[in-house]
């Protein structure tokens, strides 16, 4: 939606701002992120006498069957309205946008203030890099070597994207790409553990460390002029692999009953490289003691260092679902004034430090120290809210210490405070 009226903002930080929330997911939790970008929005009720008046874009809460009524982006053109539901748009009858209409409409537009799109060069620096070097590399090779290490370079670019998700990785046309129909779903399948095997390896695993020692096999090989034996052993490798790929045909459709495209792809990759192979190459058995250690050495570095980096990137993921449940826990109100009202109160000193206008309605108490160094963007923060509206808040300041167990250096800083204090009230901030 944001995208459609012309505002670039970063993606993953709404999506981590939205999800922190404490009311997602809900339309309170959109707004106030919202107001977090200083975007100008409003939640306003429309009846559905004025749709016309509304603009081309927008979000309405509209009713779903069976189900509570869910926020959708809608969309007009001419005299047609189409809204987004399961990752596409899909158009919507008058008739039947009137019966599920809830009275409910988001409103979002440009503020004044010129908005920056954040961008990491190094996310179009790096792959430029890995694709120069990739040229530079094949460019040395015969025709039928660069032919076949470009089918793995392909098989392994979608097993990243098989594996989005656990990389962090965002892209609509992907999400398009898996989604495109009902029977379509790359994450029911790829995330799927009916069988009990995927919990320590599933096919997503099985493709990164095939490909991958392909694509570095075959450069050490051709390093050491051992293309024959490479292709000897991948041969072998291949036939091997071809009963996991039935299975996994097998898992989509009768088991998970749900087709995987990105999944069909590494499978049509496969089955080209075996094709392929067995075109090049005769059926005689060309292969040396030391290619098979060579290759073994090759796929054992490659699957600890998939280890490694999974296991990384899985601690990732749960610190990162963590944290997002932690945020939403402390910007809960409601737990935080359970918390206070629950604990005993205390009676303030009857002397603070009183700064901002005595009458005001809003309070707030500071308690702190000049030693607490933790507590210096607490003041600052407090500082540059008194200055903005010094007519709307009364800040005290209470200065925890025990006099009796200072200082004497410490005795003489805090009774320069409060002299400081009431000799002039208006500027000792």
């Amino acid at each position: 939606y944001l995208k459609k009226i012309n505002i670039n903002i970063d993606q993953y930080e709404f999506a981590f701002q939205v999800q922190s929330h404490p009311d997602f997911p809900s339309l309170l939790s959109i707004v106030d992120t919202l107001n977090f970008f200083n975007i100008l929005n409003k939640a306003i009720r429309v009846p559905i006498s004025d749709l016309n008046l509304l603009p081309n874009n927008f979000i309405a809460l509209i009713k779903e069957e069976g189900k509570a009524p869910q926020l959708h982006y809608i969309q007009k053109k001419g005299i047609h309205y189409y809204y987004f539901n399961e990752k596409r748009m899909e158009i919507i009858s008058n008739d039947l946008l009137e019966s599920r209409w809830n009275d409910i409409v988001l409103i979002a537009e440009k503020s004044v203030i010129e908005e920056t799109k954040i961008k990491n060069k190094a996310l179009y620096i790096l792959p430029a890099i890995c694709f120069t070097l990739f040229l530079i590399v094949t460019s040395q090779f015969e025709i039928k070597l660069s032919f076949f290490f470009i089918l793995p370079f392909i098989g392994l670019i979608f097993s990243i994207i098989a594996l989005k998700d656990l990389f962090g990785v965002k892209s609509e046309l992907a999400d398009k790409f898996c989604n495109f129909s009902i029977s379509t779903n790359c994450n029911d399948v790829i995330g799927s553990e009916k069988w009990k095997v995927f919990k320590l390896i599933n096919f997503s695993d099985l493709s990164i460390l095939l490909f991958a020692s392909q694509f570095f096999g075959l450069f050490f090989f051709f390093i050491f002029h051992r293309e024959v034996d490479f292709f000897s052993i991948q041969r072998a490798i291949l036939l091997a692999a071809t009963p996991i790929v039935f299975l996994s045909l097998y898992y989509q459709k009768f088991i998970e009953r749900k087709w995987c495209p990105v999944c069909l792809v590494i499978i049509s990759v496969v089955f080209f490289e075996l094709f392929y192979i067995l075109s090049i190459t005769s059926f005689s058995v060309n292969i040396t003691l030391l290619s098979i250690i060579l290759f073994a050495l090759i796929f054992s570095t490659i699957a600890l260092v998939w280890v490694l980096i999974k296991g990384m990137l899985t601690s990732q993921k749960q610190l990162k679902e963590f944290q997002l449940k932690a945020n939403r826990f402390i910007r809960n109100y409601e737990a935080f004034k359970n918390t206070l009202i629950s604990e005993r109160k205390l009676e303030l000193p009857t002397i603070p430090i009183v700064l901002g206008n005595l009458e005001a309605n809003l309070v707030i108490t500071l308690i702190s120290s000049p030693f607490c160094g933790h507590c210096k963007h607490t003041q600052q923060l407090l500082e540059n809210i008194l200055r903005k509206y010094p007519e709307s808040l009364q800040l005290r300041i209470i200065l925890k210490t025990d006099l009796k167990q200072q200082s004497t250096e410490g005795r003489k800083l805090f009774m320069n405070l409060y002299e400081m204090y009431f000799k002039n009230k208006i500027n000792f901030i």
